[in-house]
């Protein structure tokens, strides 16, 4: 699926309808207000139209095959289907069987519906499982027994202490003002975080996560992690990027605990707020690299981030490079 997609109006419509249509199970349901603020926040981020959102009638999704042709399209309006029951907070079976109806139609089958499924029929010890071998070789690059073993025993080796990596990372507090290596640097010490290679550091395997942090402008609470994990998903083209905002809104929206704790950040309910979300999936979206998989930090480490942002087309983002905790 490419990053950027044009819905002509009608399709917009349609993407709207089927929304609808998930979120009041066929017509079944009342349309609770977070779902009618994501269809505003899509129309808004995401298809960039303007559509009565009060008077949609629904279709059925046997109507969908003749009406949206174009496979990246059905890609993303089956992507963002499956987010519906997460968003309304309560993964209702009957939304999850108009999702299955539509993904059979289009003919698109993501990972994400069938962790739909597992989320539905409450078997997140199994996804937790199934989703941390994906996240291994999709979110770390450990995507071969031999990078894996590497890059386990590295993690551990840096956890413990290693003085040669944290002298390395120690020495971006003299980068420049503005910079993302002096940002970097910042960012940890201001939340009292070890820094790589420091004793009880997360090692260098989360680094490229925190530089979308910082490039996206996305603090480090609930909030904040929603959304940067809603800028993820619009960096990757293979749908992964989507389990890994389910997996956040499992966490932060629907507080199941799936892959936080209360020592790191404890499980919330309703921090998933659309506009905030799809902004940063637009954000996402627009980058022209996959910060996750292809960032180089120590490549880019001496450049300002206003510069950074501007080279990967991350849209302006208000207020100050650094965030503070």
């Amino acid at each position: 699926m490419p990053q950027q997609l044009a819905w002509t109006t009608d399709e917009a419509k349609l993407v709207l309808q089927a929304i609808k249509n998930v979120g009041t199970a066929g017509g079944v349901l009342k349309l609770q207000p977070i779902i009618l603020e994501m269809m505003e926040a899509i129309q808004t981020h995401v298809l960039h139209s303007d559509i009565d959102l009060q008077n949609l009638v629904i279709i059925p999704p046997t109507q969908y095959p003749e009406l949206i042709n174009d496979p990246d399209q059905r890609e993303q309006l089956i992507q963002m289907l499956v987010l519906i029951p997460y968003v309304d907070m309560t993964v209702d079976a009957r939304m999850v069987g108009v999702v299955d109806d539509f993904a059979e139609f289009l003919q698109v089958n993501p990972q994400t519906l069938r962790d739909l499924h597992q989320v539905r029929d409450n078997h997140l010890r199994r996804l937790l499982l199934d989703y941390g071998r994906r996240s291994m070789g999709e979110f770390l690059r450990l995507d071969s027994p031999s990078k894996f073993v590497r890059g386990i025993i590295s993690a551990i080796h840096q956890a413990i202490g290693d003085p040669t990596v944290a002298s390395r990372y120690q020495t971006l507090q003299d980068y420049p003002d503005g910079s993302l290596g002096h940002s970097f640097f910042h960012w940890y010490r201001d939340r009292n975080w070890a820094l790589p290679g420091e004793h009880k550091s997360t090692s260098e395997l989360l680094v490229n996560h925190d530089c979308c942090h910082i490039l996206g402008g996305f603090n480090t609470d609930t909030r904040g992690e929603m959304n940067v994990a809603a800028f993820q998903a619009g960096l990757f083209t293979d749908g992964f990027g989507f389990e890994s905002l389910l997996e956040v809104m499992l966490d932060f929206h629907l507080g199941k605990s799936f892959s936080t704790t209360d020592s790191l950040l404890p499980p919330e309910t309703g921090k998933f707020i659309p506009d905030e979300a799809m902004a940063g999936y637009e954000k996402g979206l627009a980058c022209n690299m996959n910060l996750i998989q292809d960032f180089d930090f120590w490549k880019h480490a001496d450049q300002q981030v206003t510069q950074l942002r501007e080279q990967f087309h991350i849209p302006p983002t208000p207020g100050p490079v650094l965030l503070k905790p």
